[in-house]
């Protein structure tokens, strides 16, 4: 039964280890990564953890919540043997965070592939650690329940060390609709950690390509990058400015979002054969905020929606009368199916359709270029590129031998474009834009 504070006043634990987030009535209590460093003097968690984990690698240690099991620990810390103890240390630094001195009531949103033999041990240290959970549900489910627009949906989501696509149907029960689980895959390729790992090399080739110096050779100027790409990537910057500085000098290189969805096109594409043929995809903050991904899904036919910051937890408090909750010593719930709700959902934004090509300071209309070579700003070039609209929109082709990148990422077959793409080729830089009428 609801708490007699009412079904809202209960804590939510959102257990995605890119962010592990507290919250009650929708104020965030706690929101840190799953991350910690292990030291003889004691373990640190969160984002203090992951600010050490290039100058401590040894001591690093970011996969507790994705095991939770009892694997051991090494080197071994104050009070932290196993991969529990850290799971069990992190929920104890968050209760101090959020103030809780008694034994809490608590729903966990939890990853659609997380298996039944993990939730066990979870609740089984939530207990120890001082909290009393009530219920756990389908993270995925609950956020599509409250957002995504009703029918079929994957809803495709990242942890650290694992993409997750999940797929849910609509059915009807005693006459309302609800959406429920029907399937779950997991790639281990797409994690988050693994997709950071290739940005930060792609940052130290820029680094070493522009100036020599490889920051990746020391734990200094590693960790210097890992920081600002971090933010870069939550920032959802177009361009960021690396800086590595070092025994009194500094380097520094400008680095597009282009070439991080670049690096990561491979393991992208390995999601994407996960999440099957053209289908409506609601993509969670975490998802979302990857380079590139968006485009791509859009790009090969799906209809891409995105999810809030917090959907899963905000839609619990919504639908707590539709939660079974628990009492004390009774056995808890997984929940894999809400009612549908039909929250709007707030689709990627509708990029303008590009009418011409812009190449220094002479824009050209695309229905009179048979080639980009024909640009009157690059006469006496090779052919370059060329520009198709069919069907699908409007896509650009190589024509020739020069090498075309579109948004840095290099053309290697047709690449659906709009308003604001850059498409380079040669020595040549184009823009892709809408003239408007101003008389319509």
């Amino acid at each position: 039964m609801p708490s007699p504070s009412g079904p809202t006043a209960m804590l939510v634990l959102d257990v995605n280890d890119i962010e592990l987030t507290l919250s009650r009535d929708g104020a965030v209590l706690y929101a840190e990564p799953g991350a910690a460093v292990v030291s003889p003097e004691g373990v640190v968690f969160g984002h203090r953890a992951v600010a050490q984990s290039r100058l401590q690698p040894r001591l690093s240690h970011n996969e507790f919540w994705h095991r939770l099991n009892a694997d051991a620990v090494a080197p071994a810390g104050p009070g932290v043997a196993n991969q529990a103890d850290l799971v069990y240390l992190q929920l104890g630094a968050m209760r101090t965070a959020a103030n809780l001195r008694r034994e809490a009531d608590l729903i966990v949103a939890t990853p659609s592939a997380t298996s039944e033999g993990q939730l066990a041990l979870l609740l089984g240290i939530a207990g120890e650690a001082g909290f009393q959970v009530r219920a756990i549900v389908d993270a995925a489910v609950a956020a599509a329940s409250a957002y995504a627009p009703a029918g079929a949906v994957k809803v495709v989501d990242v942890t650290l060390h694992r993409a997750v696509v999940t797929e849910l149907e609509t059915a009807s029960s005693a006459g309302a609709a609800t959406m429920r689980r029907a399937g779950v895959r997991e790639v281990a390729a797409a994690g988050f950690a693994k997709l950071l790992e290739g940005w930060v090399d792609a940052v130290a080739d820029r680094f070493v390509e522009a100036t020599r110096f490889d920051p990746l050779r020391l734990a200094a100027t590693e960790q210097q990058v890992l920081d600002q790409v971090l933010a870069a990537v939550a920032a959802d910057q177009a361009t960021a400015a690396i800086e590595a500085t070092h025994d009194g000098g500094s380097q520094q290189v400008e680095v597009h979002s282009s070439v991080f969805a670049g690096k990561s096109a491979q393991r992208y594409d390995l999601l994407l054969d996960a999440v099957g043929g053209p289908a409506t995809v609601a993509l969670t903050h975490h998802a979302n905020q990857l380079p590139g991904l968006a485009v791509r899904l859009a790009e090969v036919g799906h209809h891409v929606v995105t999810l809030p910051s917090g959907a899963a937890a905000t839609a619990i408090a919504a639908q707590s009368a539709a939660i079974p909750l628990a009492t004390p010593g009774a056995s808890v719930q997984l929940v894999t199916e809400l009612p549908a709700r039909g929250g709007a959902p707030v689709e990627q934004p509708v990029r303008a359709v590009a009418t011409h090509l812009l190449c220094g300071h002479l824009a050209v209309p695309i229905a009179a270029l048979a080639d980009a070579s024909e640009h009157p700003a690059c006469l006496d070039a090779a052919p370059l590129f060329r520009l198709r609209q069919d069907d699908d929109g409007l896509a650009v082709l190589a024509s020739g031998a020069a090498t075309v990148s579109v948004n840095g990422e290099r053309l290697a077959r047709p690449r659906l474009v709009a308003a604001g793409d850059e498409v380079r080729a040669g020595e040549h830089r184009f823009v892709l834009i809408a003239v408007a009428d101003a008389g319509g």
